[in-house]
């Protein structure tokens, strides 16, 4: 089913292939810097090495946490998740990756340890415009307070589409796509490094971030068409009364849909429906890390008595969760954990399935936009509380979505 083209409203990329060709380029762009992120995982490396500790929130926002914590499946967990509250037993010999740009994170540099600040659209940098992004404490910029910065070549916008009908804000967040991405790159260096007496030399994090294009470049090849059908289906169901829902047992996915900045504020916002209070014309997402996971299949089963169109997003198994959806997209995961082999190890480290099941969930989110904005129903969406604007923006419009229901 071929878009709708009669109304183009000055755009002329469907807004699924501009979120797919954006978060393509920003991951090259994050591999070419894999020289840069393998000398800060030599950093980590000798401080585990010396009996120090390696801190790391070098990515923020909502799938983060989730994403990056210390039971993910996969995750080799050498790095400990910075708090903000360790700061002051920070002490020399320790590393710090950070997105914070604050006074406890300029002292901890100035007792000697190595602090490595990551850009990102939440906290003011040279990237940002002037007078977009809220400043940060005494107007510092991250190369105040760090050792080093990095650039993860997130887009300062934070979004990844640009709607012709929105100037103010480019939509659908692509920070926890590289954020988590760079993290997962790091880990794997220290892994290898640790487990061979070597330095990291970028082989394992360029080796992950193969993995990821590869599967974002098949999954557009091969899905690209089911994504527009798809997507055509959704929006008209949206206009016509219907919402949105999205779910993952594994958090991450659910909550970078859910009032994340530059997100669709339709989704998960109102309450769900049974089929006759207009529960047929709602939508379920589920994200699947796991093949049949309980949890997922009992949204599925509630999703299916209550007459909602069930998309499902997973692994190549999960015949169970792929029976109970009307379409299933399978992620090209087969593996629940890790994707790369550590020498001598013999369980691989660093997962793929919770930054590509965001990337394809939100290439389908982005074309179902596209339907709806060429139909003339444009969806509001959160902008983001870092920006200047945002919490002004956000009061102003939520009575509009709420009366409208999209």
């Amino acid at each position: 089913m071929a878009h709708q083209a009669e109304h183009t409203w000055g755009h002329t990329i469907a807004f699924g292939e501009e979120y797919y060709q954006n978060a393509l380029k920003m991951l090259r762009e994050i591999r070419a810097d894999a020289h840069i992120i393998a000398a800060v995982a030599g950093r980590c490396t000798e401080a585990l090495r010396s009996g120090r500790k390696a801190y790391a929130n070098l990515s923020i926002g909502h799938m983060p946490p989730y994403e990056l914590d210390g039971e993910r499946e996969g995750n080799p967990a050498q790095l400990e998740s910075y708090t903000g509250g360790q700061v002051d037993t920070m002490e020399e010999g320790d590393v710090l990756l950070t997105v914070m740009v604050n006074d406890s994170v300029r002292q901890a540099r100035d007792r000697g340890v190595y602090v490595v600040v990551f850009t990102t659209p939440y906290i003011n940098n040279r990237n940002t415009p002037p007078d977009m992004v809220k400043p940060n404490e005494n107007d510092w910029m991250p190369e105040d307070v760090a050792t080093l910065v990095v650039d993860t070549h997130i887009p300062w916008e934070h979004g990844l589409v640009h709607v012709p009908q929105i100037p103010e804000m480019a939509v659908c967040p692509g920070s926890s796509i590289g954020g988590c991405a760079i993290h997962w790159m790091i880990s794997a260096e220290v892994a290898q490094a640790l487990a061979t007496d070597a330095l990291p030399d970028g082989s394992c994090g360029r080796r992950y971030l193969d993995i990821l294009l590869e599967r974002l470049e098949k999954f557009h090849a091969r899905e690209l068409a089911q994504v527009n059908e798809v997507a055509a289906i959704i929006g008209k169901r949206i206009i016509g009364g219907g919402r949105y829902f999205v779910r993952s047992r594994n958090k991450g996915v659910e909550l970078d849909a859910y009032t994340v900045a530059q997100g669709l504020m339709l989704c998960n916002t109102l309450e769900q429906r049974d089929g006759d209070a207009g529960g047929k014309e709602d939508t379920l997402l589920i994200a699947a890390v796991s093949a049949d996971d309980p949890q997922e299949l009992e949204w599925a089963d509630e999703g299916r008595a209550r007459g909602n169109y069930i998309v499902g997003i997973g692994p190549p198994g999960g015949e169970g969760l792929r029976q109970r959806c009307d379409v299933y997209f399978e992620n090209l995961c087969a593996e629940e954990a890790g994707v790369v082999d550590i020498a001598g190890g013999t369980e691989k480290v660093c997962p793929a399935s919770g930054i590509l099941n965001l990337a394809f969930m939100y290439m389908i989110t982005a074309q179902f936009v596209d339907e709806m904005c060429r139909r003339g129903a444009v969806p509001y969406f959160w902008m983001g509380i870092h920006r200047l604007a945002g919490g002004d923006y956000n009061k102003v419009m939520e009575p509009f979505f709420r009366e409208r229901g999209y």
